[in-house]
């Protein structure tokens, strides 16, 4: 019969703080992105930037503190997966986001945010916010194919998979 991993202590609080810190990195706002009107409603540019920050922090700070307090740890091999699965994925966030920085979004003009503000029956800001999220959400369609997209899902699926095996 194989052998069971029984994670010790320190496995566990390096989990916890690879959960937490990834949290913590997913819901740093980040002004540079508009929202959409529901929490749930995110650019494909932003959760590719979120990615690769993520990616980032795990690389630069939690595989080189845990490589050296847990070196053949089952949880440091599952975080080298997460950014292994990432892998394929993070070109196209650097292209995104080059795309995303050289691009001059129009803002909307006062009129047509008191049009939205009225039709929907909203504050000035939040229309103007809708707005803003509507022009950047068109620019990503027009920006990238939908089968670019299509393209990707398996890479996401597979990264999600990963993540949920250390949850």
């Amino acid at each position: 019969m194989p052998q069971q991993w029984q994670s010790t202590a320190d496995e566990v609080a390096f989990g916890s703080t690879f959960f937490q810190r990834m949290r913590q990195v997913e819901e740093e706002p980040d002004p540079v992105f508009p929202q959409g009107a529901d929490w749930w409603q995110r650019l494909h540019t932003e959760s590719f930037h979120t990615l690769a920050r993520v990616v980032a922090m795990v690389q630069d700070e939690l595989l080189p503190a845990g490589r050296e307090r847990l070196a053949d740890s089952p949880m440091v091999e599952l975080a080298e997966l997460y950014v292994s699965a990432a892998a394929p994925l993070l070109p196209h966030a650097e292209r995104l986001l080059a795309a995303w920085n050289d691009a001059d979004l129009p803002a909307p003009t006062a009129e047509k945010i008191a049009r939205e503000a009225g039709r929907l029956n909203l504050p000035a800001e939040k229309a103007e916010a809708r707005l803003r999220y509507e022009n950047a959400s068109r620019w990503e369609e027009e920006t990238n194919p939908r089968d670019l997209w299509d393209d990707l899902r398996p890479a996401w699926a597979h990264l999600g998979a990963v993540r949920s095996t250390g949850s």
